[in-house]
């Protein structure tokens, strides 16, 4: 779709407000999911990966209803999505429900954030339009990180002096994350006026799978593996070995989004100067190094050898710093899609498509890394994703051409 530049600024504008929004709905209600499994129903390491197929089917389901509902455009889904959204967290909030109910409550949510996820980066794709894609993206990543970093500042204080606690009747902070989903609905219903709504165009197939995105999916299917680590294994160390509560963890996703408020514009305009494929050595080369070190120090902290105090503390807490500043260049992967996209209505079926092999490696990953960890220890969780880690520096290496464009 094309604009004139006032449009452009307009829609891409409302874009960035739309995308604070929900990184603040997302900090207030996903940021302190962990915690919340924890205190309130007091999981294992397995549990906690059982939770993960309840929240990440949707991911791999998304791809089909967003084909069978296509016919109401990006915009109209996205509002859909939302109202998923709001009416799952809602739930939670209110009745804290026993565990069984909570899953499917959970999946309510869920779906609405995964029904959300490719829309939004196609509908961003289609207002910046081609030229300093990284840059803009870099931006729209950046404003994300900062409203991320706001959300965690309130979690901390929050929690700190007992204004969110889930041991109130009402888990108010998720209740609070509603309303910023109800404002991005606003938002959207605003932004269809001005621009009209993107079609969906999936074709006659619901999964596109092309020859040419090869390297795509293979990106996509690497990042389900990471993504568990980044939420769910990682934090576990902290949750689980540390014995941290929610307000420590709101600290350092704090430090992790400030850093990342300077740290993602830079890696968009390092991806404009020297081509995703460097970038993507880095990104690589970054998951090897934090995995085996948070293998390391999860060993020895379980098994005692490693004291829970001191500088072994403060390693992790950098270590899971930095792992979420690297999950944060996942936009290499739609900046890679829309370089080789042979068609740009090929961009939204081709995400959603990624998204779908995403959720499924990251289910599979989920059950086994809590069987894992159970059974062997967390370190092999850790080794297991370090190697894992070497297929983004081989994808990397075989990227072709236009990935440096």
């Amino acid at each position: 779709m094309e604009f004139d530049s006032k449009v452009k600024k307009q829609a891409f504008f409302l874009v960035l407000v739309a995308s604070a929004f929900t990184a603040l709905a997302a900090g207030l209600s996903e940021g302190v999911y962990s915690n919340f499994y924890m205190e309130v129903y007091n999981v294992t390491a397995s549990q906690r990966g059982f939770i993960e197929f309840p929240r990440e089917m949707p991911g791999l389901i998304a791809v089909f209803v967003i084909s069978l509902m296509s016919f109401m455009g990006e915009i109209r889904l996205a509002i859909v999505a939302q109202l998923l959204a709001i009416i799952g967290l809602i739930l939670l909030g209110v009745f804290t429900p026993p565990f069984a109910i909570m899953l499917a409550f959970l999946f309510i949510n869920s779906m609405g954030i995964h029904l959300y996820m490719p829309l939004k980066d196609s509908l961003c794709l289609n207002i910046i339009g081609s030229e300093n894609t990284g840059r803009q993206f870099g931006i729209l990543n950046g404003v994300r990180t900062g409203a991320g970093f706001l959300a965690s500042l309130v979690v901390f204080i929050g929690f700190r002096r007992g204004i969110f606690s889930f041991e109130h009747t009402v888990v108010r902070n998720f209740l609070i994350a509603t309303l910023f989903f109800a404002a991005v609905v606003l938002i959207l219903i605003k932004l269809r006026r001005m621009i009209g709504d993107p079609p969906i165009n999936t074709g006659k197939k619901l999964l596109l799978f092309r020859r040419e995105y090869k390297f795509y999916y293979l990106l996509a299917s690497l990042h389900g593996a990471h993504k568990q680590i980044a939420l769910v294994f990682g934090p576990w160390v902290l949750i689980s070995i540390l014995l941290r509560q929610a307000d420590t963890m709101a600290f350092l996703s704090m430090v992790g989004m400030f850093l990342g408020i300077f740290f993602i514009p830079m890696a968009g305009k390092f991806s404009d100067r020297f081509g995703l494929k460097r970038m993507m050595f880095v990104e690589g080369y970054a998951f090897i190094g934090i995995y085996i070190l948070f293998g390391i120090l999860s060993a020895g902290l379980m098994s005692g050898r490693i004291a829970a105090v001191g500088v072994p503390v403060i390693i992790v807490y950098v270590l899971f710093i930095l792992d979420r500043m690297t999950m944060q260049m996942g936009m290499l992967r739609a900046l890679y899609l829309r370089s080789i996209a042979l068609d740009k209505s090929e961009i939204s079926p081709t995400l959603s498509t990624g998204m779908s092999i995403d959720h499924a490696i990251s289910i599979i990953c989920a059950l086994l890394g809590g069987f894992v960890w159970d059974t062997w220890g967390p370190q092999y969780v850790f080794f297991i994703a370090a190697a894992l880690s070497l297929g983004n520096v081989i994808v990397a290496y075989m990227l072709p051409k236009p990935a440096e464009a």
